[in-house]
C-alpha cells in the first residue's frame, strides 16, 4: 500500500517535474500548466464522500484496485495527449483514482493495526506521498521526455496494482444500512470532522510553506536553487520520521498531548522562518520532524471514534473536510501577500492555519468522550 502512495505522489508531482518540456512541446501557457497541476486534486471534494460509501458497499480491495486502474489509464492518456484538453482529461481520471486511494488505504491500515502500531503503520503509509514527490522531482526530468515520464507514472501505478492484487483481502464485513447504524454514524460525525480540520489545517500550513517560502528566501538573498533546496528539506525529513515518530506518539499515555505539541512546534517553526534571522535549515528540519511525527497519529484519530464497519464512510467525511480546507485556505495565504506586499505575510498565514488545528484537536477530545467513553485514543 505504501508503494501505491508513492505512485500517487509521483503522479501528483509529475506535471510540475516535467512542466517546462510540456509547455514547449504542447505550446501551453504556464497558467494552463497550473491548471493541469491542480486538476489532480480537483475532484477531491465531490468524490471523497462517495468513495467512502463505495468502499463500505463494495469492499476496500475493489476500491483500491479501481483507483490504481484509473491512475494507470489517466497516466497513459496524459502521456499520449496531443493537446491541453486530452491531458486535462487524463489528469482528472488519474486524480479520481488518487482520491479513491486516499480514502480507502488508511481505512485498511485501521483494520490491521491498533495502539502505537497503528500510528507507526499510518506513518509509513503517509510517508509514501512525500517520498513520491521527491522521486518525481529527481527522476522524471532525467528521463528526457515528458511523455515517457507520464507513462512511467502509469507504470509505477501498475506495479502497485500487481503487488496489491494478490495479497489484499477485504477483512471486514460490508456495511449494514440500518437506522441504528446511521444514527451511530451521525453521532460520530462531529469528532471526525474535528479530526479532519486538524489534518486539513496542518496541510494547508504545509502547502503555504512549500508554496511561498522559496520566494521569501530569494528576497532574503538566497539563490533560487538554494531556496528550493531549503524547502525540499521539509518533504524529505518527514519520510524517515513518520514510522518512528508515529509509534512514539501512539505509545504515550496521552497521545493527544503529543499531537498538540507537534502542531504547536510546526506552527511556531513557520512563524520563526517568517521572522528571518535564525538559520532556516535548522528550523525547517524541526518543522519536518514535528509534522512527520504527528501525521500518522492524526490520520488515525477517526479510528478511536468509529466502529470498524463505520470507518470507510467516516474516512470519506475526514478526507472531504481535508479537501475543503486545502481548497479554501492556501489562496488566503496568497491574498495576504497581495494585500501587504510582504514576502513574510503568507508564511504568517500558514503558521496561523496550522495553529487552528489546536482548537479543533481540543474539540475532538471533548466530543469523543461523552459519546464513546474513555477508551484509549489510538
Amino acid at each position: 500500500m505504501t508503494v501505491a502512495r508513492i505512485a500517487y505522489g509521483v503522479q501528483f508531482q509529475a506535471v510540475g517535474a516535467v512542466g517546462p518540456m510540456m509547455v514547449e512541446d504542447l505550446g501551453l501557457a504556464y497558467a494552463t500548466l497550473g491548471t493541469l497541476v491542480g486538476a489532480y486534486s480537483m475532484l477531491g471534494i465531490p468524490l471523497a464522500l462517495p468513495a467512502g460509501w463505495l468502499s463500505a458497499r463494495l469492499g476496500d480491495r475493489r476500491i483500491v484496485l479501481t483507483g490504481l486502474g484509473l491512475m494507470i489509464c489517466g497516466g497513459l492518456l496524459v502521456g499520449m495527449a496531443s493537446g491541453f484538453y486530452i491531458a486535462l482529461g487524463g489528469r482528472l481520471i488519474s486524480g479520481a483514482g488518487g482520491v479513491l486511494l486516499l480514502v480507502s488505504l488508511p481505512t485498511i491500515v485501521m483494520s490491521h493495526f491498533s495502539g502505537a502500531q497503528l500510528s507507526a503503520a499510518m506513518g509509513i503509509l503517509l510517508g509514501g506521498y512525500p517520498a513520491g514527490i521527491a522521486l518525481a522531482s529527481i527522476a522524471l526530468p532525467l528521463i528526457g521526455s515528458w511523455r515517457f515520464g507520464m507513462i512511467a507514472t502509469a507504470t509505477l501505478a501498475a506495479l502497485a496494482f500487481a503487488i496489491i492484487a494478490p495479497v489484499l483481502k477485504d477483512g471486514r464485513k460490508k456495511l449494514d444500512y440500518t437506522g441504528d447504524h446511521l444514527l451511530l454514524g451521525f453521532r460520530g460525525l462531529a469528532p471526525v470532522i474535528a479530526a479532519g480540520i486538524v489534518w486539513g489545517s496542518l496541510n494547508a500550513g504545509f502547502a503555504g510553506l512549500l508554496g511561498f517560502a522559496p520566494t521569501f528566501f530569494v528576497e532574503q538573498g538566497y539563490s533560487l536553487a538554494a531556496a528550493g533546496s531549503l524547502v525540499s528539506i521539509v518533504a524529505l525529513i518527514t519520510v524517515p520520521i513518520g514510522p518512528f515518530g508515529g509509534w512514539l506518539i501512539g505509545a504515550l499515555p496521552r497521545p493527544l498531548l503529543g499531537i498538540a505539541a507537534g502542531v504547536s512546534i510546526a506552527s511556531a517553526a513557520i512563524a520563526v522562518v517568517a521572522q528571518g534571522g535564525i538559520g532556516p535549515a535548522i528550523v525547517l528540519v524541526t518543522y519536518g520532524v514535528a509534522v512527520g511525527a504527528i501525521a500518522g497519529p492524526i490520520v488515525a484519530l477517526p479510528a478511536a471514534v468509529l466502529a470498524p464497519e463505520q470507518r470507510a464512510i467516516g474516512m470519506g467525511v475526514f478526507w472531504l473536510t481535508f479537501f475543503i480546507l486545502m481548497t479554501v485556505l492556501p489562496p488566503i495565504a496568497g491574498f495576504a501577500r497581495d494585500q501587504t506586499h510582504a514576502a513574510a505575510a503568507p508564511l504568517y498565514a500558514a503558521a496561523g492555519f496550522s495553529a487552528v488545528g489546536l482548537a479543533f484537536l481540543g474539540a475532538y477530545a471533548g466530543l469523543r468522550r461523552p459519546l464513546f467513553g474513555h477508551g484509549a485514543l489510538l
